[in-house]
């Protein structure tokens, strides 16, 4: 046992004597005078360990500051210093409604490519099929109802129509040059009025060929053989079924889509601050209302699985412990609560402190607990041997005579007499020792307070 222990104990009983007076004087006036300042005990099977113990305080492996990428404005804190998260829990939020509209556009087209390919892979329905024969059918009839708006019979009687206004153009131009002078004034007249007359003549015949041989009309041939060649194609594709170059572009669509959601995802997600592990929060620097500026610290979090603890193990207890041992952790701040835990690290080297050389020594706990925190002053108990089921009594009853090694304890007899009996021990641990052979349960064993010699520690 350390000096360092041993002191924690010395003090420990220092301040339990009062109390332990108490019960004595109280079990005292029961018993009646026989029994004054006897302090008895039932032996019972139990636990015995060898442990070392040590002092320091409840670290974590991770410590983070939280940050936004953006700028914003806070309509949203959802955590407090002291609070436990999981991983991807939301801490604090930022004004989103831009991007959620956006988000949920990008999803609307998403579907909408989905089910335009949904719907270019499904069978055509026979209602179908029937409407496309009709179109066809249909210009078909447009293009022969234009191809037969004028007759070759038409087009010739204008063609010879308009060669006999030519024709007599040119008899009235022949005449007129012809008359030699000497006739009236009023005769030159009336032929130059009949060569304007055989030259409307003409104009008229000529527009009204042109009217026949109007190009609208080969316009709209081309137009409706066009029309027919479309009716057709689609007719062939409705039985055929989609070509996979139509597949494929409904596979680029709905890729593309799905790349907007993702970018309106990410997007929606830069306005909420969210755990990366699971941990405890810190320490919060911001409120609602407040205007964010990208890479100011917001949340602070550390890690809190595991929570570990490392204390200074003096060189003489060291050589005791080993790495993988099982520990047990009690909190100041939670009294009565023992946290189970695993020795982790022995530091290679140790640190000499006004001439005490300890060793630093790392622990973690086994099972993550929300009122274990960072900071918590702790008390390791490193268990080094472990006796379990066996018979235990506590060391302040046994006493030890150093010269022959040997113990002895006090047993009560039936009649009320005691008699020191000696027993074996084995395992020895800081407050009580393993019974190898003298005693059996349910024997009472008894200090004598008042006997000359008497140590609480066993001497």
């Amino acid at each position: 046992m350390s000096v360092r222990r041993s002191l924690i104990i010395l003090a420990l009983l220092v301040f339990s004597l009062p109390a332990l007076a108490f019960a004595v004087r109280t079990n005292n006036l029961q018993r009646g005078d026989s029994f004054r300042n006897w302090q008895l005990h039932v032996v019972q099977r139990g636990s015995v360990a060898v442990t070392v113990t040590a002092i320091g305080a409840i670290e974590a492996d991770i410590a983070v500051r939280l940050s936004f990428t953006e700028p914003g404005r806070v309509v949203e804190v959802l955590v407090q210093p002291g609070d436990m998260v999981e991983a991807g829990d939301v801490l604090v939020r930022l004004a989103d409604e831009n991007e959620r509209i956006a988000y949920e556009q990008a999803v609307l087209s998403l579907r909408l490519a989905e089910l335009q390919k949904q719907a270019l892979l499904e069978p055509p329905q026979e209602w179908e099929i029937r409407a496309a024969e009709a179109n066809v059918a249909s210009a078909q009839g447009a293009y022969t109802g234009i191809l037969n708006a004028v007759s070759d019979e038409e087009i010739r009687a204008a063609e010879l129509r308009y060669q006999q206004a030519l024709t007599a153009e040119e008899d009235a131009r022949r005449t007129r040059i012809e008359a030699d002078g000497g006739y009236p004034e009023e005769y030159y007249r009336i032929l130059d009025a009949q060569i304007g007359t055989a030259s409307f003549n003409v104009e008229i015949a000529r527009l009204q060929l042109e009217a026949l041989r109007n190009p609208d009309n080969r316009d709209q041939l081309g137009l409706a053989g066009a029309r027919i060649a479309q009716a057709q194609r689609e007719l062939e594709r409705l039985k055929a079924g989609p070509s996979q170059a139509e597949i494929n572009r409904a596979d680029v669509a709905i890729r593309q889509a799905l790349v907007q959601v993702e970018q309106a995802d990410l997007a929606l997600n830069r306005r909420a601050l969210t755990a990366p592990f699971a941990g405890l929060v810190s320490v919060v620097n911001v409120e609602e209302g407040a205007l964010i500026v990208p890479g100011q610290p917001v949340i602070e979090m550390v890690d809190s699985a595991p929570l570990r603890l490392t204390v200074q193990v003096d060189e003489i207890d060291v050589r005791q412990i080993r790495e993988g041992m099982p520990a047990s952790i009690e909190l100041d701040a939670l009294p009565g609560l023992a946290f189970p835990a695993r020795l982790e690290q022995i530091a290679l080297f140790g640190r000499n402190e006004d001439g005490i050389i300890s060793y630093d020594v790392r622990l973690a706990l086994e099972t993550p607990d929300p009122r274990a925190r960072v900071g918590m002053t702790a008390e390791a108990s490193i268990i080094v041997e472990e006796r379990r089921d066996v018979l235990v009594v506590p060391n302040a009853y046994i006493r030890l005579d150093r010269n022959a090694d040997t113990a002895f304890v006090n047993v009560l007899s039936p009649d009320g007499t005691l008699a020191e009996k000696e027993i074996v021990l084995g395992l020895r641990g800081q407050d009580a020792s393993e019974i190898v052979s003298g005693l059996a349960a349910d024997d009472v064993i008894v200090i004598d307070l008042a006997a000359q010699g008497f140590n609480l520690l066993g001497g």
